[in-house]
């Protein structure tokens, strides 16, 4: 069959650089390794009008069109889902991701046929082979859809998909590569971690627990890419890099052996980044890593789940630092705490001085414990099903909290703005790549660059 999927843009108002969706990929891979011909148009980087979106889609002339939808990017999913009904009545429609499995009944009334619950390689596959009879569905698992008589059916869950292991290497050439600017990765899936701000793929798409790649294949994945497409910089997109320590230090010292000629980037949890860790990590070529800070506070990380507290944040930059791995550092204002205790992130971001500091307001994204339950954490919600609202990048109206004004909230933004300017940390609407020190907060015009 002919197979098109679509990566809605997402409206963060400051994204500045593109990874190349993962997820769709290996979806792409596993149907073209079927014997389907399937195309990827990513709207982040193949551009805002709708209008190529639709050019490109009547150009190849599919029979199933599959749509990746998380929040951010929903309310233009929903637009160009009607368009299609409107335009290409005879399509089969398709949704998955986080939002459409939180959601899928949304999705069924925007005009969607059916929704893939789940991870969606396995469930898509099979899904094709009867997509025509869908009178068949019920005997598929991973599905929620509509019947004959318009009553919602929802199919008992599919089993997790296949190992790590026996996973295929996602086939690059699905993708319109010269849009992007370095190439991404995946090494483990999931989250162990319960941060009550956090809506990540554990209990939304893998329903528990987490997975890891082996060793053995996420080298196999970045020679690969050095050796097949020239890659030079490759961004690991894991919520936490390789989960485990002892997983981490036998990567490092397999790229190390091997001299793979590739730098690389990942995102961590802080306190797992001792000295040892971060030697090895610099030997291996890591350029940069990312850690979720989120608070200066102990009290605020504490109530937010976060698992950490202002010690183990100290020890974790201060060893990445002296290894010589650039550090970037995301903080969220207005996470459940007092107007004193907010102000405590200030002086802590002047005594760690990481490279960079990223400021975001905080957003309840549906499927965290925030938007389920707001007012038990002191936060208003006046639309839950405003979308738009819930994007990082700006400050979002239909978010308030009990416990700090929105007039307060811009005044710790302007005071942040002023402590840090004072350090000599330049905004990112000035940065240049020579600058060391850059920061970025939600008065912002654009954010940082994933590379330097």
């Amino acid at each position: 069959m002919r197979v098109f999927l679509v990566v809605p843009r997402c409206l963060n108002p400051k994204q500045t650089y593109r990874e190349y969706p993962l997820g769709v990929g290996l979806i792409a891979t596993a149907l073209r390794q079927q014997g389907h011909d399937v195309a990827v148009y990513d709207q982040n980087a193949e551009g805002a009008d709708d209008e190529l979106l639709l050019a490109r889609l009547h150009q190849f002339a599919p029979q199933v069109v599959g749509f990746s939808v998380i929040t951010p990017n929903y309310p233009v999913a929903r637009r160009q889902i009607a368009r299609l009904r409107s335009q290409c009545p005879g399509v089969y429609v398709l949704a998955g991701g986080i939002h459409a499995n939180l959601f899928p009944e949304d999705l069924l009334a925007d005009g969607v046929d059916v929704v893939v619950l789940g991870e969606g390689q396995a469930v898509t596959a099979a899904l094709l082979d009867r997509v025509h009879d869908p009178r068949t569905w019920r005997d598929l698992p991973g599905l929620a859809y509509r019947d004959g008589r318009g009553e919602l059916v929802r199919t008992p869950p599919a089993a997790e998909g296949p190992a790590q292991s026996d996973l295929p290497i996602i086939d690059r050439d699905v993708y319109s590569l010269p849009l992007y600017t370095h190439h991404s990765m995946l090494a483990s899936l999931g989250c162990p971690y319960h941060c009550k701000f956090c809506c990540n793929y554990t209990g939304t798409i893998l329903r528990e627990g987490i997975s890891i790649r082996p060793c053995a294949r996420v080298i196999e994945e970045l020679r690969y890419l050095a050796e097949r497409y020239g890659a030079e910089r490759v961004f690991f997109v894991d919520d936490v890099f390789l989960l485990h320590r002892s997983s981490i230090l036998e990567f490092c010292r397999r790229v190390s052996q091997e001299r793979l000629p590739v730098q690389w980037i990942a995102q961590m949890r802080v306190e797992v980044m001792d000295r040892q860790v971060a030697e090895e990590m610099a030997a291996a070529q890591c350029q940069r890593v990312y850690f979720g800070v989120e608070s200066g506070c102990d009290a605020i990380l504490r109530r937010a789940g976060k698992g950490i507290d202002r010690e183990s944040i100290r020890l974790g930059i201060q060893n990445a630092k002296n290894a010589g791995i650039r550090v970037k550092t995301g903080w969220i204002f207005g996470l459940p705490g007092t107007l004193q205790e907010q102000y405590e992130s200030l002086p802590f971001m002047r005594e760690l001085r990481p490279h960079e500091i990223s400021i975001h307001q905080l957003i309840p994204f549906p499927g965290t414990d925030y938007y389920n339950r707001p007012a038990e954490h002191g936060l208003r919600i006046r639309d839950p099903k405003d979308f738009e609202s819930f994007c990082y990048g700006g400050l979002s109206d239909n978010i308030s909290f009990d416990y700090l004004s929105h007039a307060e909230l811009l005044r710790l933004l302007e005071d942040a703005v002023e402590v840090l300017e004072a350090e000599g940390y330049v905004h990112s609407d000035r940065a240049t790549a020579e600058d060391q020190y850059v920061y970025s907060t939600p008065l912002s015009g654009r954010s940082m660059s994933v590379f330097r």
